[in-house]
């Protein structure tokens, strides 16, 4: 298996996603929203990467029956019914319905990623669950993409991806082939404690912090709450490609 970890979407290329499983890394907070809105009931989630593109998708379908959701600078976006917390995302909320959903980061993380063989999305909440698919797939290539920070590295995505790496390693019968991102992400998750202090440490888990959204950090800290695996199929994230393990 040849595995290799990019550290922000502008490191990654549609061609260099072409024929991998890649498993898109945004812990703060598109993967762990969408994932929790999966566990929450709803219909299907289109992630887009722009709020232009996000209007014009909503003019396409019912009103009643969709809801707009996502951030700009970790803030909710105007006009838009939810933000970027995955605590907003309960049944009683999104049950049913169909979630346009743009991001700075995740969802541009998941259109640079629209080429591959297969896209998954990751995050501490699902990190076991992931690794099993990954393993059971017996995949040739896999990349692990983090969204990263507007271009730059997130230590807690990084983190994040280490562990599954090093996961994956770890499981795999079949001899690995590690690119130096990898590599090195994978160290520095085995020489971290708690994986919380590398979400609440980070520049983006204090920035998020700052905003008032503390019990985002907590929430997003906790490993293997869920089994389930959300796959991006034809742009589209449905009750029909979710895997539970």
């Amino acid at each position: 298996m040849e595995l290799s970890l990019y550290t922000h979407p502008d490191d990654f290329s549609e061609a260099e996603a072409k024929g991998k499983i890649v498993v898109v890394v945004d812990v703060l907070r598109a993967s762990s929203t969408i994932l929790q809105a999966c566990e929450s009931g709803v219909e299907r989630i289109i992630p887009v990467a722009t709020v232009e593109e996000a209007a014009k998708l909503l003019a396409t379908l019912e009103r009643k029956k969709t809801l707009l959701g996502g951030e700009r600078e970790g803030l909710p976006i105007d006009g838009f019914d939810l933000g970027n917390s995955p605590l907003e995302y309960t049944s009683k909320v999104v049950k049913g319905k169909t979630l346009i959903f743009t991001t700075s980061n995740g969802t541009v993380a998941i259109a640079r990623s629209s080429s591959a063989k297969e896209i998954l999305l990751g995050c501490f909440l699902n990190l076991s669950a992931v690794v099993t698919h990954i393993i059971s797939s017996r995949a040739k290539k896999v990349a692990v993409l983090c969204a990263g920070d507007l271009g730059r590295l997130s230590l807690e995505d990084f983190v994040c991806a280490g562990h599954l790496v090093g996961r994956i390693v770890a499981g795999t019968r079949a001899s690995t082939v590690l690119n130096d991102g990898a590599v090195a992400a994978s160290a520095l998750a085995n020489a971290l404690g708690d994986v919380g202090d590398a979400v609440k440490g980070s520049s983006h888990g204090l920035r998020l912090a700052e905003l008032g959204f503390e019990e985002d950090l907590e929430f997003c800290s906790r490993v293997d709450r869920y089994a389930t695996v959300p796959i991006v199929e034809d742009g589209r994230i449905s009750l029909n490609n979710r895997i539970r393990r």
